[in-house]
């Protein structure tokens, strides 16, 4: 579903309009939202790019973002715990059916923060056919 959220950066303001120096910003923006539950990352060997797996309403999607990941990343274990919100600036093709029985899932644990990526808000009831919101 689409959203429109705050994001937080760093930018540049100047004092006396001459003067730079490095402040917050704000500014909205218009976002597609998914929350996967269960999901996992993916390999990559990209030290600026990580990859995921992740389930919503019984189909599998794919994506990454760039990022530092020094290391890149791995094939992670299914997370089953804990839902995964990912912010996208289009939406994402799904790759196929998910691997997991849609009619258990967990509660989410935490709260979400501005950014692309985060886990979801505890507040937030699960849906009675335990399905999730997808772009």
């Amino acid at each position: 579903m689409r959203e429109t959220i705050t994001v937080r950066y760093w930018g540049v303001c100047w004092k006396w309009g001459f003067i730079p120096y490095p402040c917050r910003k704000t500014k909205t923006e218009v976002k597609y939202r998914y929350d996967f539950l269960p999901w996992r990352t993916r390999f990559s060997w990209s030290p600026f790019r990580r990859s995921y797996e992740g389930c919503c309403n019984g189909t599998l999607f794919g994506w990454s973002y760039w990022t530092w990941s020094p290391f890149g990343t791995g094939n992670g274990p299914w997370i089953t715990y804990q839902t995964l919100t990912y912010f996208s600036d289009s939406m994402i093709g799904s790759i196929g059916s998910c691997p997991f029985n849609q009619g258990t899932t967990a509660e989410p644990v935490a709260k979400v923060t501005a950014g692309s990526i985060a886990p979801t808000e505890v507040a937030e009831k699960l849906k009675e056919d335990h399905g999730c919101s997808c772009g």
